[in-house]
């Protein structure tokens, strides 16, 4: 009996472990588990800020990318105007260029017509000068030859 009575006081004594280390794994898994839902309550909080701040950022972001649109719209707008003046400044600029090279082409062709016109009333001249000379020199060598032809018949006929 005594071996009976050692193993059942072993038995028990064992018995007494597994239930004391039953309670210890009992309490560590609840220790354990009120630490997860600690931790789970943390990383949820700080999940909580993040998504907080993640939002923000992404605010902030839509509204610089929307501001930084609407700044690149104007500036668009602005350098469109400037080209635009700029091009109608550049047609304005060629249409007086044109208008002014066209004034300069008449006033060539107005001064080369009266070059011209001085040309042909200088030909005139020295036409109506050539023939006058030449009417007089005829009328110079036809009284020199009526001269002529009186000394000569002068001299054959004698006076």
């Amino acid at each position: 009996m005594a071996l009976k009575d050692t193993w059942a006081k072993e038995r028990s004594q064992r018995l007494t472990e597994i239930a004391e280390r039953k309670l210890e794994v009992a309490q560590h898994r609840q220790q354990t588990q009120a630490e997860l839902r600690a931790i789970r309550q943390e990383l949820n909080e700080e999940a909580q800020v993040l998504h907080t701040m993640l939002q923000e950022f992404v605010t902030k972001l839509q509204e610089t990318g929307l501001a930084e649109k609407q700044q690149r719209q104007l500036d668009n707008a602005e350098r469109h105007q400037q080209v635009r003046t700029m091009l109608e400044d550049y047609v304005e600029a060629l249409r007086l260029y044109e208008q002014q090279a066209r004034q300069e082409r008449l006033e060539d062709i107005a001064k080369r017509k009266q070059e011209v016109l001085e040309l042909k009333l200088e030909v005139l001249q020295l036409q109506e000068q050539f023939s006058s000379d030449r009417a007089l020199m005829s009328q110079e060598l036809t009284e020199t030859l009526q001269r002529f032809r009186t000394k000569l018949h002068d001299y054959v006929w004698g006076s």
